[in-house]
Formats: C-alpha cells, sequence, structure tokens
C-alpha cells in the first residue's frame, strides 16, 4: 500500500507513541541498559529471561496452574513434585538467559556454578561497606545478583528430600522466595513491571499501521494499538512453544509459557472490557471486533487452561505430553490471529491477512469471514432481544435468510440441518414471547458455531517448521 512519507509517519507513531506511552515510567538507565543488550546481540535472551521469570510467577499462582476440579478440591493433600520439577527446569533456563545478557559468550546449555562463583569472588574483592553502597547501582547488577538468586532456588530444589504430603507446603514456600528475590533485584523487578517493550514489540507493518492511521488521532486510536500490542506479544511468547515443538525438545516445562498467557489474557479482557467495550466514542465496528475478540479469547484460553493442559504436569508418555502442548499451541496460535484480523478488518474491510500471514492466509481469511458472519448475526439477535432492533418476523426471517444464502456452505455440512431446524423455528412462531424463547436457543446456537469454528485446524498446509514472521522490530 503506498504512502507519502508524511502519511507512513504519522501511521508509524501510532503504535509508538502507545509504546511510549506504557515504558514512559520505566528508568532512563534501565532502557539505555537495553539498548546496550541489544547492541551485544543480546536482546533476545532478555525477552526469554524476562518471559521465563514472569512465567515462573503465574505459576507459582493457583489461579493460573492447569488444575482438575478435583484437584483444586484436594490440594493439600496432591503431590506437587511435577510442579516443582518444572519449576527446577524453568529456572535452570532463565539462569542461562540471564548469564547470556550479562556476557553472550557464557551461553550453551551448561551448569552455570562456575560463572556465578568467579562473580561472587570478585564481590568479595571489593570493601565490604563500598559493596553496600554500590550494590545494584545498575541493571546488569541486579542480573548478576538475579544469577546468584537462581542458583540458590535450584541447588535448593535439587537438595531437598521432602516427605509426601508435604509438596504443597513446599511449592508455596518457593514461590514465595522467588518473589521475594525478584522483588530484591531492583532492575530486574522493573523490566518485569512494565507491559511493554519498545525494542520487543514495535509493529513495523506498513497495511496495519495504515489501516491504524485511518482512525482519528486521539484515546481510541491509542487503545486499538494496545490491543495490537497485547494480540502481537502473545504470539511471540506462542514462538519459544513453537521452537522446541519443530525441534522435539522436553516440553513439560511450556505449562509455565501457558500459565503466563492465561494470567495475561484475564489482564488483556479487563483491558477490553474497561477501555473499549463500555466507551461510547468507540465507532459500532470497533465495537463489535472488542466484542468477537474478548469472547473468542475467553473460550480459548479456558479450553487450553481447563481441558487441555490439565494432568499433562504428571503425564509420562511424551507423545501424549507433545500432542497436547501441540493443540494448545495451536487453539491459542489460531485464535490471535484471528482477532489481529477481526481488528484490522473492523478498521478496512479489504485488509489483506497475507500481509500478516502469509502461510495461512486463504484457509485464516475463510475462517474469520464465517466467525464474524455468526458474530454479526449472533449480535444483531441480541439487539432484537434488548430492543434495540424492532421485533419484527418478516425482518428475522429475512436477515437468517441473508445468511443462509451467503455464509450458510462455509458450515460443515453436518450443521446444516440443525441450523435450518432452528431457522424453522423463529418461521413458524405465533406470537412475540415465542419468538424471543427461539431468538434465545438460536443465539446459543450460535455462540457454539463460533467455538467450533475457532477450533478448526484450518492450517494444516502450513509447512511444519515455518513460522510467519511477526512484524516486530529490533
Amino acid at each position: 500500500m503506498a504512502l507519502d512519507a508524511s502519511s507512513s509517519r504519522n501511521n508509524r507513531n501510532s503504535f509508538a507513541e502507545a509504546l511510549s506511552a506504557e515504558t514512559a515510567a520505566g528508568n532512563e538507565s534501565l532502557s539505555v541498559w537495553i539498548g546496550q543488550v541489544q547492541a551485544r546481540g543480546a536482546l533476545e535472551s532478555l525477552f526469554e529471561l524476562e518471559t521465563w521469570l514472569k512465567g515462573i510467577h503465574s505459576f507459582f499462582n493457583l489461579e493460573h496452574l492447569q488444575l482438575t476440579d478435583a484437584e483444586k478440591a484436594g490440594l493439600v493433600s496432591r503431590s506437587f513434585a511435577p510442579e516443582i520439577g518444572i519449576v527446577r527446569r524453568a529456572v535452570q533456563l532463565c539462569e542461562k538467559h540471564a548469564c547470556e545478557v550479562l556476557d553472550p559468550r557464557t551461553g550453551g546449555n551448561g551448569e552455570f556454578e562456575d560463572f556465578v562463583e568467579a562473580r561472587m569472588r570478585q564481590d568479595r574483592m571489593m570493601d565490604y561497606s563500598i559493596s553496600r553502597m554500590a550494590g545494584q547501582l545498575t541493571p546488569a547488577d541486579s542480573v548478576a545478583q538475579l544469577v546468584e538468586s537462581l542458583n540458590d532456588l535450584r541447588v535448593t530444589i535439587d537438595s531437598l528430600k521432602v516427605q509426601p504430603g508435604r509438596e504443597f507446603q513446599l511449592f508455596l514456600a518457593l514461590g514465595r522466595s522467588f518473589s521475594r528475590e525478584i522483588r530484591n533485584c531492583r532492575y530486574v523487578d522493573m523490566l518485569m513491571s512494565q507491559r511493554f517493550r519498545l525494542q520487543h514489540d514495535s509493529v513495523d507493518n506498513n497495511a496495519l499501521t495504515a489501516s491504524l492511521g485511518r482512525l482519528p488521532q486521539g484515546p481510541v486510536r491509542h487503545r486499538i494499538a494496545l490491543v495490537f500490542l497485547y494480540l502481537f506479544r502473545f504470539l511471540k511468547y506462542l514462538k519459544l512453544v513453537q521452537a522446541d515443538l519443530n525441534r522435539d525438545q522436553p516440553l513439560k516445562q511450556h505449562l509455565i509459557i501457558f500459565s503466563l498467557l492465561h494470567e495475561e489474557t484475564a489482564g488483556f479482557l479487563d483491558f477490553l472490557k474497561t477501555r473499549l467495550l463500555r466507551d461510547r466514542e468507540v465507532a459500532d465496528s470497533l465495537q463489535n471486533a472488542a466484542e468477537l475478540i474478548a469472547y473468542s479469547l475467553k473460550m480459548e484460553s479456558q479450553r487450553v487452561h481447563t481441558h487441555e493442559l490439565v494432568l499433562v504436569s504428571r503425564e509420562a508418555d511424551p507423545r501424549i505430553v507433545y500432542s497436547k502442548i501441540e493443540n494448545s499451541h495451536g487453539l491459542l496460535r489460531d485464535c490471535y490471529q484471528s482477532c489481529i484480523l477481526t481488528l484490522a478488518q473492523s478498521m478496512d474491510k479489504s485488509f489483506d491477512p497475507a500481509v500478516l500471514f502469509p502461510f495461512r492466509a486463504g484457509h485464516l481469511m475463510a475462517s474469520e469471514k464465517l466467525r464474524q458472519d455468526l458474530w454479526e448475526l449472533r449480535r444483531w439477535l441480541m439487539d432484537v432481544l434488548a430492543n434495540r432492533e424492532e421485533l419484527d418476523s418478516n425482518r428475522i426471517i429475512e436477515r437468517v435468510g441473508e445468511f443462509r444464502d451467503v455464509s450458510l456452505r462455509s458450515l460443515m455440512y453436518r450443521d446444516w440441518a440443525e441450523f435450518e431446524t432452528f431457522s424453522d423455528s423463529l418461521a413458524v412462531s405465533i406470537d412475540a414471547m415465542e419468538t424471543r424463547t427461539h431468538i434465545r436457543k438460536f443465539v446459543s446456537y450460535l455462540e457454539s458455531l463460533i467455538q467450533q469454528v475457532s477450533k478448526r485446524r484450518v492450517f494444516q498446509e502450513e509447512p511444519q517448521n515455518s513460522w510467519p514472521e511477526l512484524p516486530v522490530q529490533g
């Protein structure tokens, strides 16, 4: 899409301004240090360190732990040995990435005791009073302290022999200790408190920024930019899962990434509710898109958290673990990409999915079109129930007929008969009360169809090891 220089600069500023506002409270020395990390080629290690630290924090929160209802009811007697082992593996990954951030030459898959001991010897050479005054003067000092704390935590886990039935108390104690150590690492705590990072999250896609630039300058455009930033950040988290799926590496530690996604999705849904769905200045098309995004994210997040991933922590068969992690990754990836397109096409109906997701554009477009058509029909019927649209049987039959003529063929053939049954019930309703009853049933049916469409694995033609490049700078 051709843009003149002024327009292009204005569009890019929509994302840049949103990121600047999110990071404005950050410490200047932290920003300078991140720039230095980027110059040394260790920015991706910093992102992975930040992600795993946030994920461990989420994993220690029982609300975001993948548990069945029965397990939640028997927490005290449940063995948490599998979860403690998962934390141990994630802590080791954090050590690896922290050392790479401090010095990329220390990277690798080995243990880090030698590095930590060398650092401690260096610290002991300083005068004690001076070292206390100079403690954590820089972000690098905080990361060095973090390495020691993580090493202590891992060694503690390795040396503990917990009596059966006491793992729950140990799990909680490890979580409290982890949180304290993070708070004690001043700049690491500051790093984790920022929602986005200019170096990680800047969106650089001309078509998307052009669509965003069509919105009037102001709070609404800023909030829509943040919605995109949330969704692209979620995809970036999933890229870490995809890397180990492709390499056929151990996968249980990624339950921690899914816990992080569950927690941040909840925060994102609150953002949508308070900043878009309740704002009367938001256009109807954007309101509709935000409602569909919120509904889709809530349903898919719950499906992954309460169905796909429960019991994975104690699963011994690696094939089952792989299948569960792969399915959860695919469900959330497809959901996030569909949400991005829903929002982009609400601003520009001609938006081409291929500019964002070239490997999946054709199938993704067809599935997304069906999902939006189902949602628009559902929303129209909800407006009828809320008296925002006239309860006119002829208009209802006409509106359902429009969907049948245009979109019904995109549904699975097995769904056609049930759809016709619901629409026929509306057609023969004899009074307003009966019509409203059938509309409520039809709305519930449409919601189930939306979920089914969201679960479709419509991207089978994608090459096994390919990942579409995200429009992210850095």
